[in-house]
């Protein structure tokens, strides 16, 4: 079974670039243009990975993290969060994402973190 990704940003080329990259991997991505409609996603589906922004419409990024480690199984999702707002402007660690990335960012950096966390995810079942 192929691993499966929800990409949450209101920037449809952000959320494309995004999408791009993890086909690339071989990976499933369901995409969410804001926190709302990503925690419906997180509701009714599982995902081994999330990519979110932080600065969104409706519901951000870090509250739709809080939302999918109060989930069964949730804290064992990988959360990426990507920002224009420096991780210390964000508040307290706590309950947020496993990884940052400053916006704007390069695809191959972005291709090398998320390599990085598919290779250390617990084969699929």
């Amino acid at each position: 079974m192929p691993r499966r990704a929800l990409v949450c940003d209101d920037d449809a080329p952000i959320r494309k670039m995004v999408r791009d990259i993890l086909e690339g991997m071989g990976v499933e991505v369901v995409e969410a243009s804001d926190g709302q409609q990503a925690l419906t996603f997180l509701l009714r589906e599982k995902f081994d990975l999330v990519v979110t922004d932080f600065l969104m419409p409706r519901i951000d990024g870090l509250q739709v993290t809080r939302d999918l480690r109060a989930l069964p199984g949730g804290d064992r999702v990988p959360v990426v969060l990507m920002s224009a707002i420096s991780r210390s402007q964000m508040g307290p660690e706590g309950l947020g994402p496993d990884r940052y990335i400053a916006k704007p960012f390069k695809p191959r950096k972005m291709a090398r973190l998320l390599q990085a966390i598919l290779e250390r995810l617990p084969p699929s079942s």
